[in-house]
């Protein structure tokens, strides 16, 4: 059973703020991609290279980085095709974005919470809080998000798209 939304929220229909998400998601990923592409080829600029215990990371901050950065591309090319998915009207369209970004929101509450573990200690109390409230409203607009695209990828099936 998923929750159903009204035809019109926020003062938009469901085509209207399905075009929206996609556009919105397709620059931040597309800025996210380019960001870390960038910092994979020059690592440095971010890990303070006079510490010679961090250098033997640095391979692993590149691989990291070249992972998110491709992922970063796929959520583009998927925000892409939502966007002429929700255009034409064509619901299959819309089957990856819908696939991908659960996925993405589980992938980033596993990695907050490994971080949260990792880092946890006396001083540290300010950035497991800061996390927790950021990982929140992350999880919070993706979960809203998500479940607007499939209403309107179920709004599409039943008109027979």
């Amino acid at each position: 059973m998923v929750v159903e939304f009204p035809k019109f929220c926020f003062g938009v229909t469901l085509k209207t703020g399905t075009i929206i998400i996609g556009v919105v998601q397709s620059i931040f990923s597309f800025m996210f991609m380019i960001l870390c592409a960038a910092y994979a080829e020059n690592p440095n600029e971010l890990v303070d290279m006079s510490d010679k215990s961090i250098i033997p990371d640095i391979y692993t901050l590149r691989c990291l980085l070249i992972l998110i950065s491709t992922v970063s591309a796929l959520q583009c090319i998927f925000s892409i095709l939502l966007i002429f998915g929700a255009e034409t009207n064509r619901p299959l369209l819309l089957l990856p974005w819908i696939i991908l970004n659960p996925t993405a929101i589980v992938i980033y509450v596993i990695t907050t919470i490994i971080g949260i573990i990792h880092h946890t200690g006396l001083n540290n109390r300010s950035f497991i809080v800061g996390h927790l409230i950021v990982g929140l409203a992350v999880c919070l607009i993706g979960g809203y998000n998500t479940l607007r695209v499939y209403n309107y990828y179920r709004h599409l099936k039943t008109l027979n798209f």
